[in-house]
């Protein structure tokens, strides 16, 4: 019997609408974003160098969102293509009904994915597919940069939102930072006064979500858990700082938040994982 999932994903790849309701809004934030700073107020006037640091450092940033990102999206954490017959024969591994097939420790089944993730920690579903074993270090890299390219936004257009809210009154200033289309639709504002607005609001809320995100996994990072083990207090996994670091991101751990091509391959095949009992016994 041929199963599902070995025959190359017979049932479909995940729906990718999420993703694409994700890429429209990021579009739409950019074109408001070239907008503001074409015929708005803009950035705020800068040297020389100043200007040349600017530029070089919003490069390094977007070449580490957009790589990262093509990163999660092509590295595949299920079990498709794994070779799992036999495998876990009296090692107690769970059995997937959805999948026709037994699974490792520390995997699930993903109703979105329609397919057992390896190391499973969560369904993303703003870019529509799961975080498990093989894509958590473009994960986590991803929050970093797009939180760190959202304000670097924030950061260049503050001065102009601080003019714009000084102009009007403190109630009216509120309600600009709450509900820009309110005052857009009442004419309080212009079009590129709402934009900036709107464009500042969402890299705020942005690097607040993604900051956010940032701390919880960067602590579960450091525990060696999944968010499926710590909802459960479990922390069998937990094989000390170091270890749990190269465990997650391999053993250039400290550099891959730099660039998301440098080379550092992952320890282990996502099957089996060494626990903290394990390694007491070894000591």
């Amino acid at each position: 019997m041929v199963l599902p999932w070995a025959a190359g994903g017979a049932e479909g790849p995940p729906a990718r609408l999420p993703l694409a309701l994700t890429a429209l809004w990021a579009a739409a934030v950019g074109l408001e974003l070239a907008y503001v700073l074409v015929l708005g107020p803009g950035p705020p006037p800068l040297g020389p160098l100043a200007r040349a640091l600017q530029l070089a450092l919003a490069a390094f940033q977007l070449l580490n969102l957009l790589g990262n990102v093509g990163l999660f999206l092509h590295s595949d954490p299920s079990i498709r293509g794994v070779m799992l017959a036999g495998r876990g024969l009296g090692r107690g591994w769970a059995y997937c009904y959805q999948c026709q097939s037994q699974v490792p420790p520390r995997s699930g089944h993903c109703s979105a994915c329609r397919v057992c993730i390896l190391r499973r920690d969560h369904h993303c579903r703003l870019l529509g597919c799961c975080v498990g074993f093989h894509n958590y270090r473009p994960f986590l890299c991803l929050l970093l940069h797009t939180a760190g390219v959202l304000l670097h936004v924030s950061v260049l257009l503050g001065p102009a939102l601080l003019a714009l809210l000084r102009a009007h009154s403190p109630l009216q200033a509120t309600v600009l930072l709450l509900l820009p289309w309110l005052m857009l639709f009442t004419g309080r504002v212009s079009l590129v006064q709402f934009a900036l607005a709107f464009v500042m609001d969402t890299c705020m809320a942005g690097v607040l979500l993604c900051g956010a995100g940032l701390l919880f996994h960067g602590m579960l990072l450091l525990r060696g858990q999944t968010t499926w083990e710590w909802a459960r207090g479990q922390h069998h996994y937990d094989l000390g700082l170091c270890h749990n670091l190269q465990a997650a991101l391999g053993p250039r751990w400290a550099l891959v938040w730099l660039w998301p091509f440098l080379a550092s391959p992952l320890p282990g095949d996502g099957i089996s994982f060494q626990t903290s009992a394990d390694a007491r016994t070894h000591r």
